[in-house]
């Protein structure tokens, strides 16, 4: 089942509706207290991620159920003015984005990235700037579109020494997401971003 889809905005707009919807199919799922509230986290983790994107977004929120699996998705338009575009390049190239040292920061910053224009100039600096988030991103069949899950991600680093790897296992142990989602992923075609979480109740 999919649920009817609503209009949020990274400013908090639309955000109880968002709730509500989220407690309704946990009711829907018959889940007792305890998984509803795990729900309700994952529903405003994806939300917090929106909020965190220095542009004003507008987004679609709903749920999909089938069996014991709930997906929770969020699906949005990144803009790139010619400002943020700078910000995110200076960001990538320095290393040094305070926000992002959190799981969800990094795929935060993970998006931005991946959502800038195609160009020589800026391929060179977001190849860097990935860094071992990368390990679980791949390419579609055309530029500007890339898919990245948390599983694939997780089974990477696992096997790696890198003291990089060994800090993300440590965001990873300290994030609501990656201890309560079976899975995430993120898709993106262009500035269109799609946002999923999964969880087997």
């Amino acid at each position: 089942m999919k649920t009817e889809s609503i209009n949020i905005s990274s400013t908090g707009s639309g955000k109880e509706k968002a709730l509500e919807l989220t407690r309704k199919t946990a009711a829907y799922c018959d889940l007792d207290h305890k998984s509803e509230l795990r729900l309700r986290l994952l529903s405003e983790e994806l939300m917090g991620l929106m909020n965190s994107f220095t542009n004003e977004l507008l987004g679609s929120f709903w749920l999909e159920t089938s069996g014991d699996v709930i997906e929770v998705h969020l699906k949005t338009e990144i803009p790139m003015d010619l400002q943020t575009r700078k910000e995110i390049l200076s960001v990538a190239t320095s290393g040094k984005n305070s926000a992002a040292k959190s799981f969800m920061g990094k795929i935060r910053e993970m998006i931005e990235i991946l959502t800038l224009p195609d160009d020589p100039e800026t391929k060179a600096m977001t190849d860097q700037a990935m860094g071992i988030m990368s390990m679980g991103c791949q390419m579609g069949t055309h530029a500007c579109n890339y898919s990245w899950t948390m599983s694939t991600y997780i089974s990477s680093i696992e096997n790696e020494t890198r003291q990089e790897a060994k800090d993300a296992l440590d965001d990873l142990e300290k994030s609501i997401v990656a201890n309560l989602a079976d899975d995430v992923t993120v898709h993106i075609v262009g500035s269109e971003v799609e946002i999923a979480i999964y969880k087997t109740f």
